[in-house]
């Protein structure tokens, strides 16, 4: 399990406003207090209206890396900004890229860079007709990209399907696709890497937060691998803890224990 902080964002306000003004104090802390809260990836996206991603992406790259010493998740579909960032880029751990699709445009920009640099990658499972309404449409696309991805020289565990989850407010059906689509993938690729952001199937409704740790229990139990999430939410964190012990994933309870003392555990 891989669990990966998602809020060093520009599409959030606070932190967009951080970017413009380079407020490195407010970004440093962010980016500790995500690792302190059991992050073991950060994503990094320094996309933000008014500001130049191809300057700002490696700029908040360098900044991180001064303050925890995790591997990231650069985040950007602009294949300069990706260039910019993996230059200063230091861990000995490969990054993760956010991301590509089966777009026929954002396929032929990136694909090339991932084909290059071999990094780790999340794909998309979407086309130039959009996302797909039906698993089955998703696992076509799925199947092509991992043909082209590992002929290019990826490892299988270089690749993170994202699964696309929508809003239930809009898609009643959305959460019930999620979960047969992760059943799915992971059947179809058990060297794989499965992530999605949870978060968009509570979109629109009140009580999000319960929305989501709700959803990401039942996404883990089907095969959910990679969780891109805010760690800041101690119920999240104990609810994917406590999820692990029960689909035999956290053999002894041990990782459990561990951070119910580290008081990570909220009850």
């Amino acid at each position: 399990m891989l669990i990966i902080g998602e809020s060093i964002n520009g599409t959030i306000p606070k932190v967009g406003e951080a970017i413009l003004n380079r407020d490195e104090q407010f970004l440093k802390k962010l980016a500790r207090t995500q690792y302190e809260c059991g992050a073991q990836v950060l994503d990094v996206n320094a996309g933000v209206a008014g500001g130049n991603e191809i300057e700002n992406l490696p700029w908040l790259v360098q900044l991180v890396q001064q303050e925890v010493s995790i591997p990231l998740m650069l985040d950007s579909a602009n294949p300069e900004a990706l260039k910019a960032a993996l230059s200063v880029y230091r861990h000995s751990e490969p990054p993760i890229l956010n991301s590509i699709s089966g777009e026929k445009e954002k396929w032929d920009k990136l694909f090339p860079f991932v084909s290059e640099k071999k990094c780790k990658i999340v794909v998309l499972l979407m086309d130039d007709q959009g996302i797909p309404k039906t698993t089955e449409q998703r696992l076509a696309i799925a199947k092509r990209l991992f043909v082209q991805l590992t002929e290019a020289g990826l490892p299988p565990d270089y690749i993170y399907f994202d699964i696309l989850v929508l809003s239930v407010a809009v898609e009643p059906e959305a959460g019930l696709l999620a979960l047969e689509t992760i059943q799915t993938i992971r059947s179809h690729f058990p060297n794989a890497h499965l992530i999605c952001g949870a978060s968009n199937v509570s979109m629109g409704l009140p009580g999000r937060k319960l929305l989501n740790r709700t959803f990401i229990t039942l996404a883990i139990s089907a095969g959910l691998d990679t969780l891109l999430i805010d760690v800041r939410d101690q119920s999240m964190i104990s609810s994917i803890y406590a999820t692990r012990i029960l689909v035999n994933k956290d053999p002894y309870c041990l990782e459990y224990i561990q951070a119910y003392r580290e008081k990570k555990i909220t009850l």
